[in-house]
């Protein structure tokens, strides 16, 4: 079985999509070796003895890697794909949402967050534990986590990405999932939140760098400020860029 929503890779690759170029893949190679790279540096160098060293990184951490791994969390390849081509078929329309969002997340932090900081609790299923008494609401609870974040997040941020190696890469979706989920394995099993948090900086730091290099280069292909002001994308990425910002 193979999947064809986007037509053969052949056909792309003749319109000039693809990576073809040894440079290109070098780079792309030295990405990931990066990636694991710091993930062994953080399980090496932090501690994991305990619970709060495994999930909370001993709590430990500056403000800017926390912030910079929650950033790196909200957005993904469902961002950089699936909204782009929402934004590209719809309008911009779609940018309200992420917009939105930055308003949330500053509620979030100024008036839940220290809630649950004084509550000394790790996740919302826990806390309501605490608040209402019984196990029921937060097994639950978890549960349907659980279950929205396979289906709903993490499902469609694998597939973007193996979507991604496949057009650029050639790889087959299978094959490129495994490998995502190989390396993201090895590091965030093995090293916790603190090998999590630390390659997530790297991550929005690459981000951030790619959203202003594909503006630059859309302005200068397109020659016009208008069609990429209407990218979803990058209004998602700036729109979670500016919240990590004001909201520290």
């Amino acid at each position: 079985m193979s999947f064809s929503w986007y037509g053969d890779i052949s056909s792309w690759n003749a319109l000039g999509f693809g990576v073809t170029s040894a440079l290109d893949i070098l780079v792309m190679v030295l990405y990931f070796l990066l990636v694991l790279g710091i993930g062994l540096w953080a399980i090496l160098s932090s501690s994991r003895g305990t619970v709060d060293d495994f999930f909370l990184a001993g709590r430990n951490l500056a403000w800017w890697p926390i912030g910079a791994s929650l950033f790196a969390s909200s957005i993904g390849s469902g961002h950089f794909m699936g909204l782009a081509g929402i934004g590209a078929t719809s309008g911009i329309a779609i940018g309200a949402f992420e917009w939105n969002a930055p308003f949330l997340l500053c509620v979030l932090g100024w008036i839940f967050s220290p809630i649950y900081i004084k509550a000394g609790v790790m996740t919302m299923p826990e806390y309501l534990r605490k608040r209402f008494g019984g196990f029921r609401i937060q097994f639950l609870l978890a549960i349907l986590y659980l279950f929205l974040y396979i289906f709903n997040k993490i499902s469609v941020e694998i597939c973007t990405g193996a979507m991604f190696m496949r057009l650029v890469l050639g790889l087959d979706v299978y094959l490129a999932t495994i490998i995502l989920l190989t390396i993201m394995g090895i590091y965030t099993i093995t090293g916790g939140f603190a090998a999590v948090v630390y390659t997530d900086t790297l991550h929005a730091a690459v981000m951030v760098l790619g959203s202003i290099l594909l503006m630059v280069f859309g302005k200068s292909i397109l020659e016009d400020w208008a069609p990429w002001l209407e990218s979803s994308s990058l209004i998602a990425v700036w729109g979670h860029f500016s919240t990590f910002i004001f909201c520290r």
